[in-house]
């Protein structure tokens, strides 16, 4: 008798929360309606003409709304509403797995399933894109990103030629295409930023061993890129200005060398001449590499010298095999030169401190709300997608390149082999 009680109770209870979900207005209605409510009609006389549902379609991320809009609006109108569209369609929270209790097994303890559906609540996190093509298009993405994601080796599975593996997004895995060009890169410490730039160098190495050069310049104590100073790809890993300074002289020289080379040889970039190689440089921390920040007079001139030659790569460098990476934990306008950061194309941010560093690097607000560790903002031409990036181990990433690890001669070595050189010892140290 109790059972059926019961039963008959949540059966009813279902039918409630069934006619309560018809009930509620669909996300295309609930647009149309906070369009209203935020002014974006026309007047004509005394009737008032509002954007018209024309169809909406289903997709793995979402629903995407196709709306006909009045004659007189245009799309910068809707777009000065996105937050109000934004909020209007995230303001249920915590609604109730609906699904979970018309799966419930009513030979099972009841209970215990009601308390796990009620459990597994979850906050309303939708996101919208506005665009126009004769039409008004929103697409309002409900997709979830996790909030973590660890990295493996099927992720380089998914990548071809120069890709690696960026995240999820609202949309799905996102690969990056190295070959798009020059990278700024930014973020606050442990938020992801350093984790990036040794999943970008691992998956280089793995993916394309033959055909990557590597120059690493990390003016905090070159410990993010320990791990790789031993591989045959590294030319150069400098931890101070003047290193730093003789490394991007040498990619200079080189640089020079190839354009001679393309002028005589009429080839306008490196797919035209057909060369496969690539040579990534990394820069992290350009606070450390600015002459506006860098004191005394030695070491400012050195900086200068430093920064102009980046400029140089990041204007002609691209067209030439070299990708710039050029990374920042406090972007500032003294920091990020404007000639690099107009030059790369793409942008990747994790959380900044606050929407003056957010506009220095994205040109617009967004990265100081960031809450997530791993996850950023990912800007190109294309557009603006947010990403969990993945996390990968130490141990990973030892296993992946430890194929290319070869014995190098310490500093020191070098020293004495040139020193005994200039005596006219015909003593050589070689290799193993």
């Amino acid at each position: 008798m109790l059972f059926e009680i019961v039963t008959t109770s949540l059966a009813a209870g279902l039918v409630g929360f069934s006619y309560f979900k018809r009930s509620e207005l669909d996300d295309g209605e609930k647009i149309k309606k906070i369009a209203l409510n935020c002014g974006l009609y026309v007047k004509e006389e005394k009737e008032i003409r509002t954007m018209q549902l024309y169809r909406k379609k289903k997709h793995e991320w979402g629903m995407e709304y196709v709306y006909r809009i009045p004659l007189g609006m245009c799309l910068t109108d809707f777009e000065k509403k996105t937050e109000h569209l934004r909020d209007g369609l995230n303001n249920r929270k915590k609604p109730i797995n609906f699904r979970g209790l018309v799966q419930m097994d009513f030979k099972e303890k009841l209970l215990p399933q009601i308390k796990q559906i009620l459990g597994d609540r979850y906050i309303s996190d939708k996101d919208i894109e506005l665009n126009y093509d004769g039409m008004l298009n929103i697409k309002v993405l409900d997709r979830h990103i996790p909030n973590k994601i660890n990295f493996n080796l099927g992720m380089l599975g998914e990548c071809v030629d120069w890709e690696i593996p960026l995240g999820e997004s609202r949309y799905g895995f996102v690969n990056h295409d190295m070959e798009r060009g020059h990278i700024t890169l930014a973020g606050a410490t442990r938020k992801g930023k350093t984790v990036l730039l040794k999943i970008i160098i691992t998956s280089l190495i793995h993916q394309q061993p033959e055909n990557t050069k590597l120059t690493l310049i990390d003016l905090k104590g070159g410990l993010a890129f320990t791990r790789f100073k031993n591989a045959k790809q590294v030319l150069e890993v400098a931890t101070n200005i003047d290193e730093a300074l003789s490394a991007l002289q040498k990619i200079k020289s080189e640089m020079d060398q190839m354009k001679c080379w393309f002028d005589k040889n009429g080839s306008e970039d490196i797919k035209e001449a057909g060369i496969d190689t690539r040579h990534f440089i990394f820069v992290d921390e350009a606070a450390q590499i600015s002459p506006n920040i860098i004191t005394g007079k030695e070491e400012k001139e050195k900086a200068r010298k430093c920064e102009g030659t980046l400029s140089e790569i990041a204007r002609i460098g691209a067209g030439l095999g070299y990708r710039l990476i050029y990374c920042s934990q406090y972007p500032t306008a003294d920091v990020m030169n404007k000639q690099i950061k107009q030059n790369c194309d793409t942008v990747i941010t994790y959380k900044l401190r606050d929407a003056v560093a957010s506009r220095v690097v994205l040109d617009e607000s967004g990265a100081e709300k960031l809450e997530v560790p791993g996850r950023a903002i990912y800007k190109t031409p294309d557009g603006v997608r947010i990403v969990q990036t993945p996390f990968i181990e130490n141990d990973q990433i030892e296993k992946m390149i430890a194929p290319h690890i070869t014995i190098k001669p310490r500093r020191e070595e070098l020293i004495i082999e040139e020193t005994t050189k200039s005596r006219g010892n015909t003593f050589k140290l070689e290799e193993l």
